[in-house]
């Protein structure tokens, strides 16, 4: 009886050490989580990190950039989000400025350009920005982060004077599961599966993509308020979609 005691002591301890080994040590798969419908879009991050670069920049004002003009990315607080395909699209919060934007996509030591595209908006707002996936753009690779960057050219002549926020996206590979699941041809059944098995930047274009297609749908625009508020990004949760680039 002792015997059988102290096994099952060190079976429980062998199983409560292996719960603390950090994820990263197995491949990164994505495995389809149970689909639980609710009123808000429950957004549950992975275990990934990133260096902190969120916060919206700043300008001490010029012309182009009066002082106080700050930008904003929608990324998580780990500051990298997931996505599933080559061609994700990253959202930025852009006021209202004459300026420029440099939005750029590096691999993960920045050394080597993915993507590049610069644009001005007439307006303020929310704008995406998709990674073409065909081209002369290099894929982005299963298995690899990379880094992008917004860029708000305040001086043409002074580089050193933008404003620039940074954030990652890493691609990994489905599980047939979650294939299986994102098959499903309903958008809301998909965006539940997407965010709940933390893929942001298809999360965040799915819902996008709904309100576009009708904007005057309050459900969906409770929906979109509420998952930027639960990311910590509730300084822009109001602010207008100015539509895709």
């Amino acid at each position: 009886m002792k015997r059988f005691l102290h096994r099952a002591t060190l079976a429980v301890a062998v199983s409560a050490i292996a719960a603390t080994l950090p994820s990263s040590l197995a491949p990164m798969r994505a495995q389809s989580q149970p689909l639980l419908l609710s009123q808000n879009v429950n957004f549950k991050p992975p275990d990934v990190t990133a260096p902190a670069n969120r916060q919206g920049g700043t300008h001490r004002g010029n012309k182009l950039c009066p002082a106080g003009l700050s930008i904003t990315p929608l990324v998580p607080p780990t500051n990298i989000g997931l996505t599933l395909t080559d061609s994700p699209t990253i959202f930025v919060y852009v006021p209202q400025t004459s300026a420029k934007i440099e939005f750029t996509v590096l691999n993960d030591k920045e050394e080597e350009v993915v993507y590049e595209k610069t644009f001005k908006l007439d307006k303020s707002g929310i704008v995406g920005v998709t990674i073409p996936a065909t081209g002369n753009n290099k894929s982005l690779e299963v298995g690899k982060r990379y880094v992008w960057s917004f860029s708000l050219v305040c001086d043409p002549e002074d580089r050193s004077a933008d404003v620039v926020v940074k954030g990652f996206v890493q691609r990994i590979e489905p599980e047939a599961t979650l294939k299986s699941d994102l098959a499903n041809p309903d958008p809301m059944t998909r965006l539940n599966v997407y965010a709940q098995n933390g893929i942001w930047y298809e999360t965040l274009a799915t819902l996008a993509q709904m309100r576009r297609q009708t904007p005057g749908d309050a459900r969906l625009t409770a929906k979109w308020t509420q998952l930027l508020q639960s990311q910590g990004l509730e300084s822009v949760a109001a602010q207008p979609l100015v539509g895709p680039l």
